[in-house]
């Protein structure tokens, strides 16, 4: 009897092992230093809004996740050569980007936490509105909404963008005078302003904003179906509520 049991329990970790190295494996692009959609901790851990969404759809759809963190402005070239199997990382469906990758149902569509927002030091410079931003350096994450944003209205306003690969460069210049004003959606604008007590925010009202985020994947990706499936899944369940209210309402 003992035999048996132990040639079962062998069985089983057999059919364990396998059915794990069977799982489904793909690779997920990010970009961290985008709070609170993705972050890394003490730990070198990274976490955020789009890190739990992501892994609770990889639950959902029984698949592991090889992250992979790379700079913002070249993950939709990453997709393009097929480098990644999606990417999740505050991403909007422009209709310039759904021609070159396609993209998940929107999951996040909060419209006042879309709102952009100008950030900047008070005590250096003063922005009541847009049109302050004249003859100042103005600057965004590299590749983002904001980024085109600035790009249009430069010449019009008269100002000198400067964009970086992380929103916190973009603080660091402005603590150094170098940067007057930082662009950003009005969720990332309150993770950093509760991190710098300095700075001070405005709302920079355009006709350009964002239309919420979505995962953003190759084009005629396998896996956009089985997305949209998870995301609805998600919603309908409360999980990713759930996850608004705890990375935007705490």
């Amino acid at each position: 009897m003992k035999k048996l049991m132990t040639f079962i329990t062998a069985l089983l970790l057999a059919f364990s092992v396998s059915a794990c190295a069977g799982q489904e494996e793909l690779v997920i692009l990010t970009s961290s230093g985008y709070e609170p959609y993705e972050m890394i901790d003490e730990n070198g851990e990274l976490i955020g809004f789009d890190i739990d969404l992501m892994n609770a759809i990889a639950e959902y759809l029984e698949i592991s996740i090889e992250w992979k963190d790379v700079d913002f402005d070249g993950i939709i070239a990453s997709l393009q050569t097929n480098q990644a199997d999606a990417a999740i990382a505050g991403i909007s469906p422009t209709a310039e980007r759904a021609e070159v990758v396609d993209f998940t149902v929107v999951y996040f569509s909060e419209e006042d936490g879309l709102i952009n927002m100008m950030l900047f030091d008070p005590s250096k410079v003063t922005i009541t509105s847009v049109d302050d931003l004249a003859g100042l350096t103005v600057g965004a994450q590299l590749g983002t909404i904001q980024a085109g944003l600035l790009d249009e209205l430069s010449q019009a306003i008269g100002f000198t963008t400067d964009f970086r690969n992380q929103n916190a460069q973009i603080v660091q210049e402005i603590a150094l005078g170098n940067i007057d004003v930082l662009v950003v959606e009005q969720l990332v604008a309150s993770s950093i302003l509760a991190a710098n007590e300095g700075l001070s925010q405005v709302a920079l009202n355009s006709d350009l904003q964002s239309a919420g985020n979505a995962i953003a994947l190759p084009k005629d990706s396998p896996y956009t179906a089985q997305f949209n499936e998870a995301i609805l899944a998600l919603t309908e369940d409360g999980t990713i509520q759930s996850l608004v209210e705890k990375w935007f309402n705490e």
